[in-house]
């Protein structure tokens, strides 16, 4: 039985996008003009987007973040795990997947769908949450984890090429110091991993 998507205020106070992660996700887009924001919550990549030539359009099922994500993205409010994603194929330069694969029933589907509205050679940005019961079940809307592995084999079973992964999480003090660039590299090391890790992020091209 499917569950009526509900405005999740409490849910979303405390997951706005922070400008240093909107400008590594921009730098990682290069040069794209016309971006897809799938699961685009309350409108944080929108927020923050380099340059009024740059066009973006989200969506996401919680009627009431698309409401607010409507003042920086062009926004449709839409289930994905209902509906295909409502563009012709090859509409977009790049598309974010931001902790989106992690709350639907079949990651594969919406990975096609992704792979359909991108353009040849344009570029795919996703974070999926590691497969840690700290990280996955501290999210009551979270249906599952994924290890690097299986993070890169649903890319490319939608048809992706993966050009790199990497871990993100919350280090303390990184964004209020504008370090975010230096959270993967910090990641690296065991300890700090162990402690904030909390995604898998990984640049995927057509």
């Amino acid at each position: 039985m499917r569950v009526t998507p509900v405005s999740k205020q409490a849910y979303y106070r405390d997951r706005g996008m922070v400008p240093g992660l909107a400008a590594r996700y921009f730098r990682e887009f290069g040069d794209a003009r016309t971006i897809l924001d799938v699961g685009c919550g309350t409108g944080g990549l929108g927020r923050y987007r380099p340059s009024p030539d740059v066009e973006i359009h989200g969506v996401d099922s919680d009627a009431g973040a698309a409401k607010q994500a409507c003042r920086f993205e062009v926004v449709v409010c839409l289930d994905v795990e209902a509906s295909p994603l409502p563009y012709e194929d090859g509409s977009f330069d790049a598309v974010l997947a931001k902790d989106i694969f992690e709350h639907v029933q079949d990651p594969g589907r919406l990975a096609r769908e992704i792979y359909r509205v991108i353009r040849p050679g344009g570029v795919l940005v996703a974070s999926l949450v590691m497969a840690r019961a700290s990280r996955v079940w501290a999210d009551y809307t979270h249906v599952r984890g994924f290890t690097k592995r299986s993070a890169c084999l649903l890319l490319k079973d939608a048809g992706f090429t993966v050009e790199a992964v990497w871990s993100m999480g919350g280090v303390p003090l990184s964004s209020r110091l504008g370090l975010i660039w230096l959270v993967p590299y910090l990641l690296r090391l065991p300890v700090f991993n162990q402690l904030w890790a909390s995604s898998w992020e990984l640049r995927a091209r057509k």
